[in-house]
């Protein structure tokens, strides 16, 4: 059986990429309003909730399938925001200069494309969890509230970030940019692509 310490320690490291995302696009903005940081809280938590559970009842079948390729997936999903990011830092703004990605809306489609990158990992903990015989729903639920704790956590770190630091945004946006693409190339790592 798995303790509840045991679970609390796989949700924070589960976590970490989603935070890193969310404190890179917070300290972006020149505002975050305080929806912002319920709406990445709850998209993220919820994927990273419902990841394990789809891990678990999937079985063999699915997860052999996926697991040849879901660092590939992670990676190209994260490079694909990345190069968003990246192009947004160049694009002129003619009222002020800074990086079109200062708007303070995110697509619901960006934000659930991030969410999958970053919960791919919580995919295959489902499914150990399934061969170990452990149950999934109560990991499951703590795996997500942990998530959308940390998540709104760091937005809101990003957010006293970018109050201070609105002039530096085109560093910003490239800095994230760079951190996601460094994260896809840590999971291609992770799975011995480089090996």
């Amino acid at each position: 059986m798995i303790s509840f310490i045991e679970v609390l320690g796989i949700a924070m490291a589960l976590s970490v990429d989603a935070m890193v995302v969310a404190l890179c696009w917070s300290a972006v903005q020149p505002k975050v309003r305080w929806t912002d940081v319920a709406k990445f809280a709850l998209t993220f938590g919820v994927f990273q909730a419902l990841m394990p559970l789809l891990g678990w009842f999937a079985g063999d079948a699915f997860y052999a399938l996926i697991s040849r390729w879901d660092h590939w997936i992670a990676f190209l999903l994260l490079a694909g925001v990345a190069c968003s990011m990246v192009k947004e830092a160049f694009e002129k703004d003619e009222e002020d200069g800074q990086c079109a990605c200062r708007d303070g809306e995110l697509s619901w489609t960006k934000l659930a494309v991030l969410a999958v990158a970053t919960s791919l990992d919580a995919l295959a903990v489902g499914f150990s969890f399934a061969l170990a015989n452990f149950p999934i729903v109560w990991p499951s639920a703590l795996i997500g509230i942990v998530c959308a704790f940390l998540t709104a956590a760091a937005v809101s770190l990003g957010k006293g970030l970018s109050q201070r630091s609105a002039r530096h945004a085109k560093k910003f946006s490239l800095v994230g940019a760079l951190v996601l693409f460094l994260i896809g190339l840590r999971i291609l790592w992770e799975h011995g692509v480089f090996s």
